[in-house]
């Protein structure tokens, strides 16, 4: 009966995982993008005005906002996850391939959700 409480859980452990790390991607990406718009509008002889990509940015801005609060609702679910394996007996088990489980607690401050950091680029 164990094994099958681990092998059902097993999958979601694999899945929330993946679903935090493309979510941190995600953020990655998008900031390598608005780098990248405006790295174009001071590269030389590109004659972009001034306010070129300045909307794109926006937007994207606001996209990464979004994209860091559906993460902290993904690794609070985490949290949740973690209480329920608690509940199953499954304390014990570990998952392999260096896949941690947040505090379970669903109530977590910035610094518990590592986000990333807004890094400068001069």
């Amino acid at each position: 009966m164990l094994n099958q409480r681990i092998e059902a859980a097993r999958p979601i452990a694999k899945k929330i995982h993946e679903v935090e790390k493309s979510l941190n991607l995600t953020m990655v990406q998008m900031g390598e993008l608005m780098s990248s718009i405006a790295s174009a509008r001071l590269a030389p002889g590109t004659r972009f005005s001034l306010t070129a990509g300045m909307d794109a940015s926006e937007k994207l801005i606001d996209a990464a906002a979004q994209t860091a609060r559906s993460y902290r609702e993904v690794v609070e679910a985490h949290a949740h996850l973690a209480e329920d394996r608690e509940d199953a007996g499954l304390r014990a088990v570990s998952w392999g391939d260096g896949l941690e489980c947040p505090p379970a607690s669903a109530e977590l401050s910035p610094q518990e959700v590592g986000y990333p950091r807004v890094v400068n680029a001069a």
